[in-house]
C-alpha cells in the first residue's frame, strides 16, 4: 500500500478576542486511509500571550497512513478555545484545512469563524457571556452544509506541516 505521513505542529494563533487560548485538532480522513502510527487528535496547552501578540502552542502532530487511493484525503479540524476572565471556557473559533497533497514544508495559515448566531443568541452573548457553538462538528470540515451558517472571522490558526508521501506511483495513487 502507498503511505502518506504527516509531521508538523499546530504554531499558534493569532487575532482571537480571548486571550488565553488553547486548540482542539483530529485529522479527518475516508474510508481509503488507515492510521498506522501516531495520533490524529489531540490538544494543545494553554498559552496567555502578551497584548497584540500570537498564542503559541507549537503542539506537535506526526501522523503515518496506509492508504488505497486519495479519495478522502486528511482534513485538519480545528477547535480554538479560550478562558474569559470568569475562568469560562468559550469558543474561539473552527477552522479547516486540507492537509498539502504535494510532498515537501507547507505553511498554512488558517481562517478561523464561528456562529454569530440569531439576534437573540448575540444579545446573550454581549449580557452573559458564552457564544453559540455547532452541535455537529461534521460541519466544521465539510461544505455541504456550511454555507447555510452566519458567520463572523475570529483569527487566524497557523500550522507548519512536512508532508512525506511513499510508493504513490507504484500504487498508482496520483495526486
Amino acid at each position: 500500500m502507498a503511505e502518506l505521513h504527516v509531521i508538523g505542529s499546530l504554531v499558534g494563533g493569532r487575532g482571537f478576542s480571548l486571550a488565553n487560548l488553547f486548540c482542539k485538532w483530529s485529522l479527518e480522513t475516508g474510508s481509503n486511509f488507515r492510521v498506522l502510527q501516531g495520533t490524529s487528535q489531540g490538544q494543545t496547552h494553554c498559552d496567555f500571550p502578551n497584548a497584540d501578540e500570537m498564542a503559541v502552542w507549537s503542539h506537535p502532530i506526526d501522523v503515518h497512513y496506509a492508504l488505497k487511493g486519495i479519495e478522502g484525503w486528511p482534513r485538519l479540524r480545528l477547535e480554538v478555545w479560550g478562558i474569559d476572565q470568569f475562568d469560562r471556557c468559550e469558543l474561539a473559533g473552527y477552522g479547516c484545512s486540507i492537509v498539502p497533497t504535494s510532498p515537501g514544508m507547507h505553511e498554512i495559515c488558517c481562517p478561523a469563524w464561528r456562529p454569530s448566531g440569531t439576534l437573540r443568541e448575540q444579545l446573550s452573548t454581549f449580557f452573559l457571556g458564552g457564544v453559540p457553538t455547532l452541535k455537529h462538528k461534521e460541519v466544521i470540515s465539510s461544505s455541504t452544509d456550511r454555507y447555510r451558517l452566519q458567520t463572523e472571522s475570529t483569527g487566524d490558526i497557523h500550522i507548519r506541516l512536512c508532508v512525506l508521501t511513499k510508493e504513490f506511483a507504484r500504487f498508482g495513487v496520483q495526486c
